[in-house]
């Protein structure tokens, strides 16, 4: 079965693509009907598995978005459309950079970085940064996908800027995760656009969701 979307075409198995109408519809669950030995059944398992993966990411990025919106997002809405508890809500949201109790404190906010193969600060002048805590990552800059080979760069970041005050728009859901100082930094829209070049997300890096 094709379906398309504006001028994009994909063909999808029949299993796949009826589930698919089903759930867009609300109607009840579609049993398999093409896929009947262990092979072609196990292939639609992980087909679906993959595509679950995927929308399971843009599902938490745009919560995540949802939330960092202003400081008095409604997280009650939130977590009955997202179908999760109060808790299972704060620990995804938490996942991505965004406090799981707003009136403890704020994010960790990276405002400015420096490739430390060259010294340049970017975003920054050095008085701007000279107080502010920082950490370093290997990363990927694709301003030069050529020559990616997984740089160190240094972030410097404002720690706990309360949420309403981050202005982190579209940027909300990308963090930056030192795992062995246990850092979860958000990025400013600046920086997002600076580090990827690209302003659409991509949850597959490894440093970055």
């Amino acid at each position: 079965m094709r379906i398309s979307i504006g001028d994009e075409h994909v063909d999808v198995p029949d299993d796949l693509a009826r589930a698919l109408l089903a759930g867009l519809r609300g109607e009840r669950l579609v049993e398999p009907t093409q896929a009947a030995d262990f092979d072609d059944l196990v292939v639609l398992v992980a087909r679906i598995s993959r595509l679950t993966q995927h929308l399971t990411v843009v599902k938490e990025l745009a919560m995540s978005r949802a939330d960092a919106a202003g400081a008095y997002s409604n997280r009650r809405a939130l977590a009955e459309a997202a179908a999760m508890s109060a808790s299972q809500l704060g620990r995804v949201l938490e996942g991505h950079g965004l406090p799981r109790d707003r009136r403890t404190g704020g994010v960790d906010l990276v405002v400015a970085f420096r490739t430390t193969d060259d010294g340049v600060l970017h975003l920054a002048d050095e008085k701007d940064v000279e107080h502010l805590p920082s950490f370093t990552l290997s990363f990927g800059l694709e301003t030069d996908p050529a020559q990616d080979t997984g740089r160190e760069v240094t972030f410097y970041y404002r720690p706990q800027v309360p949420i309403a005050q981050a202005g982190l728009g579209r940027a909300a859901g990308y963090t930056l995760r030192d795992t062995d100082r246990n850092i979860v930094g958000c990025v400013t829209e600046q920086v997002f656009d600076a580090l990827l070049g690209d302003p659409r997300l991509d949850p597959t890096r490894p440093n970055g969701r």
